[in-house]
């Protein structure tokens, strides 16, 4: 793999550990932001007082499908002298003194991005390759008072930690979310015991990946390597030196998009239905190459099922890697991606969903203008 998609990521390195625990503008992620924006603004009393009145309000488009909210989300904040609340709805823009709008996973990062601690360059570069990548609407503007930016900064900075991001599948930056599930549940004292005398290798790879998540050509997926109690997580093919891989996956990148995206626990038996149908067209034989578009294999021979101990840390890795999930599809890109792969599905994606939110047909994912 090329070091244009390894290099050191500064979108990750602007952000706080972790991944965060909340849906970005999700109703829970506003009640946790209604609480973290009053102690902020506790703290600062005095120096808001001097404001009438406030109101700023965010509408993020293109909402993750698991929430059954539609495919808008969107927030405001209601700022009166040293009075400050926050409310789970978009105002009229009459009504704002300033709000923005733009693609759902895009302004999730966003919000991942703390200033607190961080290099201001490097936060400036994150922020202006985050800026390229959707397509932005705003009225208004942010008046010029010290105190205000203060709290709007300080109060980002404590939802920042709680707020998931939403990568691009299977692309570097994605296999961090990836990175952390399972080496934090590999060394926690419910699993650490159970893997402290197991080798295992796993990996996924796909092939096939569209220009804008991965520029240089690279495959796309993870491999994991499991040796004795010790978890090193890495992006895209196996190195050849931990081949061969105990479980191995291995297939186009583009049908595998949307199962990649559903989080089981939450589908209604009509997305179960549609994405049972979809894997039967999916991912049926192709005759012409004979073979699956996607493949599952043991090449150790140590057979297809995984050690328990290792598939209790597994088990919470997709549903939680969807929700961390960006929404686009290659075919949204790419007109000449086959037709089952290509129609958007109500499982994967809400019916509203607005390809023009997201500008991966002028930029890709780093920024780069689309050659």
């Amino acid at each position: 793999m090329s070091n244009e998609n390894m290099q050191a990521s500064v979108l990750l390195a602007a952000m706080p550990e972790g991944i965060g625990d909340l849906t970005y503008a999700s109703a829970e992620w506003v009640a946790a932001a209604d609480e973290a924006m009053s102690a902020v603004a506790a703290e600062k009393a005095a120096g808001l007082s001097e404001i009438d009145s406030f109101t700023l309000c965010v509408v993020a488009h293109n909402a993750p499908a698991y929430l059954h909210s539609g495919s808008v989300l969107a927030w405001h904040a209601r700022f009166n002298g040293s009075s400050v609340s926050i409310f789970p709805e978009a105002l009229p823009t009459e009504e704002c003194s300033y709000k923005i709008e733009g693609d759902h996973s895009i302004l999730s990062n966003l919000a991942r991005i703390q200033y607190h601690g961080k290099d201001p360059a490097m936060v400036m570069t994150a922020k202006d390759r985050l800026g390229k990548l959707s397509k932005w609407v705003s009225h208004g503007g942010m008046p010029e008072h010290q105190v205000l930016t203060s709290v709007l900064h300080s109060f980002h900075d404590a939802m920042a930690p709680r707020t998931m991001p939403r990568f691009v599948f299977m692309t570097p930056e994605w296999v961090n979310s990836t990175r952390y599930i399972l080496s934090t549940r590999a060394t926690s004292e419910k699993y650490a015991h159970g893997i402290r005398d197991l080798v295992y290798t796993f990996s996924e790879e796909f092939t096939d990946t569209p220009h804008y998540g991965f520029p240089d050509g690279s495959h796309g997926g993870f491999w994991a390597h499991f040796d004795h109690g010790r978890v090193t997580v890495g992006a895209g093919p196996l190195p050849g030196e931990l081949e061969p891989a105990d479980k191995l996956t291995k297939g186009v990148y583009t049908p595998i998009v949307p199962v990649g995206r559903t989080v089981n626990v939450v589908m209604t038996e009509e997305e179960q239905e549609e994405s049972a149908e979809y894997n039967q067209t999916a991912f049926r034989f192709d005759k012409e190459k004979m073979c699956r578009p996607v493949t599952k294999s043991s090449p150790s021979g140590k057979g297809d099922e995984m050690p328990v101990e290792l598939a209790r840390i597994f088990m919470p890795l997709h549903d939680e890697l969807s929700k961390r999930t960006s929404g686009e599809l290659p075919s949204d890109y790419d007109p000449a991606i086959k037709e089952a792969w290509a129609k958007p599905l109500k499982f994967d994606r809400d019916p509203d969903y607005d390809v023009s939110w997201v500008r991966y047909d002028q930029f890709d994912i780093y920024g780069n203008p689309v050659k």
